[in-house]
């Protein structure tokens, strides 16, 4: 027995030193840090010795959410790192933290890793205030705390909407970022052309984004966009990782249906549509918005109208069956059929009928057309056959073009 004792002895003390005490040659890494400029670059930086033991060297970095991002990179001669990450060509969503280590490879193939830091990439071209309860973190740039106190407040109001149609518990706390303005949110959301757009949850790191200006009339902006953005959230927390599945028309209709007040325009556009006969079909808005500003308002309008035209009809259960149809795989079209046992064709036709008032024998000509056309052809074109084949006229002379 003691002899198995001193050889179990034996076996962990020579592991011990073979993990502790590599000699001379072990490598250390130190005094790893990050910094940034918003939107520009990370600068990545480190001390690594002995330098002779750098075969190769790698930086992970890891936005919440995400894969590990890898590069290859470097050190100098005497063993320090200062590597810059380009986040124009490769950017970070904003607000979420990013998590951060270097791994060396010698010149026997070990590997060494250092710790993993992280920090928040926020948006630091600004000085933010702070608010927060039990559900939401609210960070603002303009504005005293009555205003800070108006958004926390309409995140309570938005939540309430939100849950009352799609009953349900977004993660929280939920982070509510909002900026001054619209300039500055498109600038650090990276949007580009798209000037329309005025605010957007980023679900997978529970945060809303919006820009709304301090103002006598802010609460009706404000209890607008974020009942909005927080029913993404919670659609997003019942859809899980099949978020992506879901229609566009759906996922955006459910936000505006949660609106405390909803936009007044959508009306307005969708009576002009009506009245152009450019009503955009809602099989048209599975998987994506017209980019162009009034394309894309108009597909906001008629995905609120239609929504709340299948909120009205069906009730409010008809939403977790339609999100269930997704997770199961399902198509578009294929998952309201499954949802509704109806077409999404045919009920975007009684919408249009019954929300819309629109002529229901006009509606059923314009989707019949296509085949009254086609009908017609294949009727006409044998006919003209046949009496070409029985007139016989003389050879007739070359026909002349006038100029």
């Amino acid at each position: 027995m003691r002899g198995w004792l001193a050889l179990l002895v034996l076996i962990t003390n020579f592991g011990f030193f073979r993990l502790q005490a590599p000699g001379n040659n072990a490598v250390e890494i130190t005094d790893l840090g990050a910094s940034y400029q918003f939107s520009d670059k990370i600068t990545i930086t480190a001390r690594i010795t002995p330098v002779d033991q750098i075969q190769e060297l790698y930086l992970y970095l890891q936005p919440a959410g995400e894969q590990p991002r890898t590069e290859k990179i470097s050190a100098n001669a005497a063993g320090e790192v200062s590597y810059i990450y380009n986040l124009s060509e490769k950017p970070i969503q904003p607000f979420s933290d990013v998590t951060y280590w270097l791994r060396v490879v010698n010149p026997g193939g070990s590997q060494v890793q250092s710790d993993k830091l992280s920090f928040s990439y926020d948006d630091n071209r600004f000085t933010w205030q702070t608010l927060e309860d039990s559900n939401f973190q609210v960070r603002w740039i303009s504005g005293d705390l009555v205003f800070g106190q108006a958004v926390l407040n309409s995140a309570q109001r938005g939540l309430r909407s939100a849950a009352a149609i799609l009953p349900g518990k977004a993660p929280s706390p939920i982070k509510i970022i909002v900026y001054a303005n619209a300039t500055d949110l498109q600038a650090a959301l990276s949007i580009g052309t798209q000037t329309w757009v005025a605010g957007r949850a980023s679900p997978d790191l529970n945060t809303i984004i919006i820009s709304v200006t301090p103002s006598p009339e802010q609460d009706l902006e404000l209890d607008r966009q974020i009942s909005h953005e927080i029913m993404h959230l919670l659609t997003y927390a019942a859809a899980g990782a099949d978020y992506q599945r879901l229609p566009v028309w759906l996922t955006e209709g459910l936000a505006s249906l949660a609106e405390i007040t909803p936009n007044p325009d959508y009306k307005v556009a969708i009576t002009q549509a009506e009245e152009t006969h450019s009503l955009i079909p809602i099989t048209s808005l599975c998987n994506a918005f017209p980019s162009e500003a009034s394309g894309a308002f108009l597909a906001y309008a008629q995905s609120a109208s239609f929504v709340q035209y299948l909120y009205q009809k069906f009730g409010s259960s008809v939403f977790p069956k339609l999100i269930k149809s997704y997770q199961n795989g399902l198509g578009c079209e294929e998952g309201v059929n499954a949802a509704l046992g109806i077409s999404l064709e045919q009920i975007d036709v009684r919408w249009q009928q019954e929300r819309l008032g629109l002529d229901t024998g006009s509606l059923a000509i314009q989707n019949l057309a296509p085949y009254l056309v086609s009908g017609l052809v294949l009727i006409c074109l044998p006919l003209g056959f046949s009496f070409a084949s029985r007139k016989k006229s003389p050879k007739s002379p070359p026909v002349q073009e006038t100029p």
